[in-house]
């Protein structure tokens, strides 16, 4: 009988961390502009409509390093801009906060 309650115990225990409270996605607390395109507490990837050319002028007021992408799709880095920071950024097109 002992064995049985540990068993069920340990059951019980692994299905509430598995189907616990997860993790929220992340999101950066302020304001996020992309060529004046505002973006407020942002999460995920953030895009402007085209890449800035010859420059993309990022400003960071958020709590979070915001990564720099040069497309639409957060996939191809070019660079970070530190929080309550701002920086021109050639070709840049999208914005993620992890």
């Amino acid at each position: 009988m002992r064995r049985l309650a540990t068993t069920l115990g340990v059951l019980g225990a692994s299905v509430a961390l598995t189907l616990g409270p997860t993790q929220s996605a992340s999101a950066a607390s302020g304001t996020l502009m992309i060529d004046g395109v505002v973006f407020q507490n942002p999460t995920g990837c953030n895009r402007s409509d085209a890449p800035g050319n010859p420059a993309t002028l990022i400003s960071n007021f958020t709590d979070s390093i915001a990564y720099v992408y040069s497309d639409p799709q957060c996939q191809t880095f070019i660079g970070m801009v530190m929080p309550l920071q701002a920086m021109g950024m050639k070709h840049a097109w999208s914005v993620r906060y992890y």
